[in-house]
């Protein structure tokens, strides 16, 4: 099980990063993980990587805490919603999409893609 950054992990590893960069695509997390396996097999000497990877890093630590920070704002509205749900309340699962979103989680997509497949899961069902 992962164990989740703490706020003060965070920000230790945003003061030790360049300033003003965004996370980066995934692409570029790919990209790294192709240069590194070129590298294990010898295309590219461990100098190369290194200086790729001093350009490369920042921006992985970049998506990282991005990560790490969205994980974090998920765990914190879904243990919301569940405590409410325990405390008798009767919460709306749109409700805890809207926190999401309202927190910077725009969930709307994944939960359209998961009612899609929980109706065709049903359409199949059905027809045995």
């Amino acid at each position: 099980m992962l164990t989740p950054a703490t706020p003060d992990q965070l920000a230790a590893v945003e003061a030790l990063l360049p300033p003003d960069r965004a996370p980066v695509a995934i692409a570029v997390v790919l990209d790294t993980a192709e240069v590194h396996a070129e590298t294990r097999r010898g295309s590219h000497t461990t100098e190369a990587f290194g200086r790729y990877c001093r350009t490369a890093v920042p921006m992985l630590l970049r998506r990282l805490l991005a990560a790490e920070s969205e994980l974090d704002v998920l765990r914190a509205q879904v243990a919301r919603y569940v405590a409410a749900a325990d405390q008798g309340q009767d919460p709306a699962p749109g409700e805890l999409v809207e926190d999401c979103k309202r927190a910077g989680i725009d969930l709307r997509d994944e939960v359209a893609a998961a009612a899609a497949v929980l109706e065709a899961e049903g359409r199949f069902a059905a027809f045995g």
